[in-house]
């Protein structure tokens, strides 16, 4: 019979690790096996699990507490990666060789389009619209001085009427800076 050993020496973690997606508690486990230094080697059973986990099936928490399972789920996902990445290479490498044809089509119209498009390609990159925003901070000393003027520029130019008293004559300029 085994008896275990209880250790009370191991602080306890501050909070119970919750996780947003299976990738996301997969590759902390992993990561967790990286840095034990054992990455086990997963039986049929283990790998049929994984696979039953990867195409949807909801995980208990006894088999995502299997290393070799682990394993196995992270090895799919990576593999799922790496073919979604290659398929996207492809589309793009396969949507750029279908424009480079359609820029011999006898259409001028589609040739102009072919050729606008392939130079819209990021890596290509001629026909790319490009906002430039400048912005200028300027101090608050400026910016006081900048609506004195304004405030005095608008007073001014008020029309008055002879018997009516205009609607800014309460106002200060230095009402405004609180000076």
């Amino acid at each position: 019979m085994y008896t275990p050993t209880i250790e009370f020496d191991i602080p306890f973690a501050e909070f119970s690790p919750t996780f947003e997606s299976l990738e996301d508690r997969v590759s902390s486990a992993l990561h967790s096996l990286m840095e034990l230094g054992h990455i086990p080697e997963p039986t049929e059973a283990d790998r049929k699990t994984g696979r039953a986990v990867f195409s949807g099936k909801k995980a208990t928490d006894e088999e995502l507490s299997r290393p070799e399972v682990i394993v196995h789920i992270a090895a799919l996902l990576d593999e799922y990666d790496r073919t979604v990445v290659k398929s996207a290479a492809q589309l793009r490498t396969y949507v750029t060789n279908r424009l480079i044809l359609e820029t011999e089509n006898p259409d001028p119209r589609i040739r102009i389009k072919s050729l606008e498009l392939l130079g819209k390609i990021s890596d290509v990159g001629l026909f790319t619209d490009k906002t430039e925003i400048t912005l200028r901070h300027r101090p608050t000393e400026e910016l006081e001085q900048m609506l004195r003027e304004r405030l005095t520029q608008v007073i001014e130019n008020e029309a008055f009427e002879p018997n009516q008293t205009p609607k800014y004559a309460a106002l200060d300029v230095t009402d405004v800076t609180g000076e």
